[in-house]
Parts: structure tokens; sequence; C-alpha cells
């Protein structure tokens, strides 16, 4: 039932399952083909477990469970051939490489195409533009991010580019904090416009010593080490830092940053603030000594205070209009101190002035930013949820997940509890079993467990170690987790559950399995069409739902459904 419902509603377990039993298929017929190793059935079997692990792993980053699976057994087994002495060295040498090919290469190779697939259908500018670095937004059909004169001058307009979260530019705006100094507040905003461009001044001594030079009039270029002041094009308030604590991040290493004087004033030296550029564009050398938009990644270092400038996607409240939170850092680390200039205005400029682009990524680069964008989204999800679970729960069942209700129908993910209990059974009875027989062969006993010893290890030990390695780190994380969590492991159980099942029924009479294993059946039916009302979200009557429910813990709302009223 559960994997009815996910199916049902178009979830990625569904889609991730087929996957998880195609690998597990073709994994077992490539293992029928060991006799005739590098044949082409043994070949075509192995290359489609690769490229099975690869959709499995394209779907969701539960395939790396699997590929986790397949990777023990494949040790196991060039473990066994290692001992073999009728394989020669170069066989063995030859064994691990189809195996490396096939089960690593080959699934990394599936999961580029499928990124390539995405990047080709999902190519338009859209809401989730702030996740992505300018490089990768610059890929977009919609996105158009240009050119900007490459050098940077005293007296530039610049928008600036929080480096590290993607978060958006410096920005400003007329409303101030309600906490601290209650001056002008000063955020990171993902979306582009006039407020984000900040005028790059000198410091008020050094603005006098250039006026008195020989060349007051000719431009200068930003240095690393130059210390500037930074002017709010629209409001006329300079970036300032002080010993004030942010409104959110309220550390003792952290200062408040905000915007502060008013059109006409000279500032103070809070204003101040030491350029240290970090790193540069290798093919313009130039650009970790002179401050360029887009090469080079820079640090504003407070003078005063000895803070760097630093973001870290923490939002304001409401009152700073929940944009992202700006403050001065102490000894902070280098990724969130550093900043890029992306668009670069000065009227003194000159026409043939060198240009600044955005470089396109490559495939590979796009991927590895993605990915380590999913993983931080899937990583922050760490607030609570009225229906979330932890995984010791999942094995016996304790509580669903409801997904939709109306006035008398409701959707809740529940499995057919037959067949979860049972399941489960069967994964902790093997280990239960090779415990009892690794203390009895200590002892002497070579148990043959009627013959079919070698058989209960190589398929129910292998879906097990499967069901552990797809249980086991859910316990490592600590993001919201729910029951659909548990379906590739539900699966893997169920399929050792069946192997358990007629391994150790076939001595058994013919009658008597036949008679056992359509009671199983039957009991299974049942349980399905008993909690098939909340898996497809059909009428059922509050007796039928009151009676279905095992544990209070599963607490799918009866009260929806209509009364059934009995007339004598």
């Amino acid at each position: 039932n559960a994997l009815l419902t996910q199916s049902r509603l178009i979830l990625l377990d569904a889609s991730l399952i087929f996957f998880t039993g195609l690998t597990v298929m073709f994994w077992a017929l490539f293992f029928t083909e060991s006799h005739r190793p590098f044949g082409n059935r043994w070949w075509g079997y192995l290359l489609l477990t690769g490229v099975n692990l690869g959709n499995a792993l394209s779907c969701k980053w539960v395939g790396l469970f699997l590929i986790a699976t397949i990777g023990v057994w494949t040790l196991k087994d060039l473990w066994e051939k290692l001992g073999d002495l009728s394989i020669t060295p170069a066989q063995y040498f030859k064994h691990f490489v189809a195996r490396a090919i096939s089960l690593i290469v080959v699934p990394l190779v599936v999961y580029l195409f499928w990124f390539q697939v995405h990047f080709s259908v999902l190519h338009k500018s859209g809401d989730g533009n702030a996740f992505m670095s300018p490089e990768f937004q610059n890929t977009l059909d919609g996105v158009n991010l240009g050119h900007t004169p490459r050098d940077v001058y005293y007296g530039s307009r610049v928008r600036i580019r929080h480096d590290a979260t993607n978060a958006g530019y410096l920005h400003s705006h007329l409303s101030n904090y309600e906490t601290g100094s209650k001056q002008q507040q000063i955020t990171l905003y993902g979306f582009r416009d006039d407020n984000n461009y900040w005028v790059l001044t000198r410091t008020e001594d050094s603005e006098e010593a250039h006026q008195n030079s020989t060349t007051p009039n000719e431009l200068q270029q930003i240095k690393d080490g130059d210390i500037v002041r930074l002017l709010h094009w629209r409001t006329h308030r300079r970036l300032h830092s002080h010993n004030e604590r942010p409104p959110v991040t309220t550390n003792d290493y952290q200062n408040e940053v905000s915007g502060y004087g008013w059109e006409g004033f000279k500032g103070d030296s809070n204003d101040h603030w030491r350029v240290q550029i970090l790193e540069g564009d290798s093919s313009i050398p130039d650009s970790k000594k002179k401050l360029m938009s887009i090469h080079s990644k820079f640090r504003l270092v407070h003078v005063n205070q000895r803070c760097a400038l630093f973001s870290n996607r923490k939002k304001l409240p409401k009152w700073g209009h929940e944009q992202v939170e700006v403050s001065c850092m102490k000894s902070a680390k280098f990724p969130k101190t550093l900043w890029r200039i992306e668009s670069n205005v000065n009227e003194n400029i000159p026409a043939s002035a060198p240009l600044a682009e955005y470089r396109r990524p490559s495939l590979i680069q796009k991927v590895l930013e993605a990915t380590a964008v999913m993983w931080r989204v899937n990583n922050g999800l760490t607030k609570s949820h009225p229906y979330e679970s932890r995984p010791h729960t999942w094995p016996w069942m304790r509580r669903g997940m409801a997904f939709w209700g109306s006035d008398s129908r409701s959707i809740y993910l529940l499995g057919t509890p037959i067949l979860w209990w049972l399941s489960f059974v069967a994964v902790t009875s093997f280990a239960a079993v090779q415990v009892v027989l690794f203390l009895r062969d200590r002892r002497g006993f070579h148990d043959r467990l009627l013959g079919a010893r070698e058989r209960y290890m190589e398929s129910v030990g292998f879906l097990s170690i499967g069901w552990v390695l797809h249980w086991i780190p859910f316990f490592l994380m600590g993001r919201q987790l729910f029951l659909h969590h548990y379906l590739p492991a539900l699966w893997l159980a169920i399929l050792a559950l069946v192997g358990s099942l007629d391994l150790f029924t076939r001595r058994l009479s013919r009658k008597v399995r036949q008679v056992l294993m359509f009671a199983l059946l039957l009991a299974t039916v049942r349980m399905y069409f008993q909690y098939s009302h909340i898996a497809y979200g059909s009428p059922w009557t509050r007796e039928g739902c009151e009676r279905s429910k095992w544990f209070k813990s599963w607490d799918y709302d009866c009260s929806r459904f209509p009364v059934l009223h009995v007339t004598t």
C-alpha cells in the first residue's frame, strides 16, 4: 500500500525503486553467467547493472546506498576470486577492471547524461536562479549578465555580489534596524535593482592628497591593500561598522554593519574598509594585485574593528523584509567573506578599455555546482514537521504520513502491515541465524541448513546487507525524515522475506507449502483492501477506519469519514 501511494502521487521513490529492482535483477543475472566470464551475456548483465545504478542515483541520492550494496558484494566476490588458484593474475586484473568500468565509470556517465538532459530541457531562467552562481545563471535563457569594464577605479559605481552563498548583492534601502544602532539596514538582496549600487571612494585624507597631486583628474585603479569607503548610491549612506551586535547573529565576534551618514556628511573612520584580494583569474595575473570586475575575489576588512564583511544566508525578521543579514565577523573563514564586483560603471573609463564577463561553465562544473547546492538545501531541511519520524520507528511502522484530505476522503502513507512486519522479521532472522551458525562453526558443528546455507547467504544475505545499507545511514542524518525514506529498504526486505520462505519451505510437502503461501497471500490481499481507502483516497466509513487503527500513533483522521447508520 505504501508503494502504491508513492507511485500514484508520482513521487520520486517509485522511479527509484523501479531502477533499484532492475539493478538487483541484472546483478543476479550477472552471477548466473559466472561460469562463462567475459562472454556477451556476462558483459551485458554487468553493464546493465551499471546503467541502472546510474539511473537510480539520478532519481535520488539514496541510489548511493544501492551503489554501496553492489560495491560490498563486489568486494566479497573479488576476495573469493583472489583465493581461487584457477584464476591467473592477468584474469583477476581483467575481472577487477571490468567491474571498475561497469560499476563506477558507467554509473557516473549515466548520471552526467541525465543532468545533460535536465539542463537541455530546463534551460530557462526562473525563481531558482538565486541558488546558483552567476556563471551558471549566464547559461540560462532570459539571463544576460553581459560584460562590464574590467578595471575598477575610484569613483566607479559597482554592484558587489557575495561569492560563497550566491544569496545576492550588497544592498541597502530606506529602512532602519529595530535593534542595535537602529541605523540603516545593510543586507544581501537576490535581485538586481538600483539599491545594489555602491560608489567606491577614497578616504578623506587620501582624497585630499590625490586632489593636491599633479594628476588629480587621472583615473586611479584600486589595488590590493587600499583603504576605501563605500557610498550607497541611492541613499548617500556609507558602509559602516562598529561595536554593536547584529540583529540575528548576536555572537561577540560579530559586529553590526549599517548605513551611516547623510548627504554632505564627510563620514568617520568607521567607514574605512581595506581591500584584500585573495583570488584572481589565472589567465590575468594582475587580477590578484589590482581590483577587477568578475576576476578578483576580495575581502573588505574593517580597519578599526579588524573584522571582515560576512554573510551566511541567515535572514532578518519581517522588519528587515526577510532579506539576508550582513555582518562584520572577526577571524572569519575566507569563503563567506569573499565578494566579487559584477557590474562596474564609470563615465571616465575609455570605450576601448578591456571588458570582463562570466565564463560559461562546462557540464561537469555545472553538475558539481548543482550537486553542491542540492546537498546544502537538503541538509538545511532541519525544521520540525508534524509528520516526520526517525529511522528506529520505521521497521515496525510506528507512524505514517498524511498527504491529502478532503471532507470525506484522505490519503495517508501507510504500508500493508503483514508484509511490512514479516519482511523485518526476515532480515533480523537472517542476522540471528548467521550469529548462531558462526558460534556453532567455532564449536565444530558445520550446519548445512538442509543444504540451503550457501543459497541463503547468496540471496537473502545480499538482500539483508542491502536493507542495512539502505536503513542505517539515515541515523546519521539531522534533516527531516519521513516514513517514505524507508521504502527502498522495505522493498529489499520483502525480497528477503520471499527468499527465506522459498528456501525454508522446500522440504515441506507440496500441499503444506501451498496452504502456507495461500494463507499469506490471503492475509496480504485482505489488508491491502482494508487500507486501500487511505491509499487511493476512496470513500470509507468511520467504523471501518477506527477498526483499522491498530496503534494510536497511526494518526489518520477517522472523524472526516461518515458514520454508517444501521436501521432495524
